[in-house]
């Protein structure tokens, strides 16, 4: 069973309502197996009235590939993602076949003009805000940690090289978790992942010069 933790309490009244869930889906972390894919599908589905799915792009997720050092990090991105979909996908014909749910990856909105300009916003506080840049490293340190303990054994330690090389994929998804719903052309929605995010709850406290949206909001899931 998965148990819902929104993140404040305005994502406790977004999740009130249950109208929108966005279920977000990393192609390298070893949580996002076929069967806890089926299991978060279905959770969506008996939990709120519509929901999307938010997969990272082919060009993106190659960026952690190339980060750790690894051959034709397209190729195998490309090939990481496509199963990825496909067990979406499969997830969604098993328990939502009733249902016209949208998989997206970040590319679909690369021409958005909410998404290029909140991704405007990320870009300069970047590039002014000391905090915000060390917190968007530790994120990024994350996301490749995850991969290189995969491929290296699970003493492997991301550099600060590393971390910089792959750093542009939590830039291009920070506008889905600040305003996701305006991009995706909905009411209001909620970013679902398995776990917090520290950045997102940083900014939602004020202490970065972003801001997130009162129609978007955060939600951890918990196995109990």
């Amino acid at each position: 069973m998965l148990k819902a933790s929104p993140a404040t309490s305005n994502c406790q009244a977004i999740f009130g309502r249950r109208e929108h869930v966005l279920l977000g889906v990393s192609p390298f972390n070893g949580r996002f197996c076929d069967a806890y894919i089926a299991r978060l599908v279905a959770w969506a589905h008996a939990s709120a009235e519509d929901f999307d799915v938010l997969l990272p792009g082919v060009e993106q997720a190659s960026w952690i590939l190339e980060a750790v050092g690894e051959s034709r990090p397209q190729a195998k991105a490309r090939k990481e993602v496509a199963r990825r979909r496909r067990a979406v996908e499969a997830a969604l014909e098993a328990y939502a076949p009733e249902r016209r749910v949208a998989v997206h990856d970040f590319g679909d909105f690369a021409d958005n003009p909410h998404y290029l300009g909140l991704r405007d916003e990320v870009d300069r506080a970047f590039a002014t805000d000391e905090g915000f840049r060390r917190a968007c490293l530790a994120m990024s340190r994350q996301a490749v940690g995850s991969r290189l303990r995969t491929v290296r054994g699970p003493d492997a330690r991301v550099d600060d090289h590393q971390a910089a090389a792959a750093v542009r994929y939590v830039l291009d998804e920070l506008p889905y978790v600040l305003d996701g719903a305006t991009v995706l052309g909905i009411e209001e929605t909620l970013m679902v992942y398995h776990r917090p995010w520290p950045l997102w709850d940083r900014i939602a406290q004020g202490e970065f010069p972003l801001k997130v949206s009162p129609r978007q909001g955060f939600l951890v899931l918990h196995d109990c």
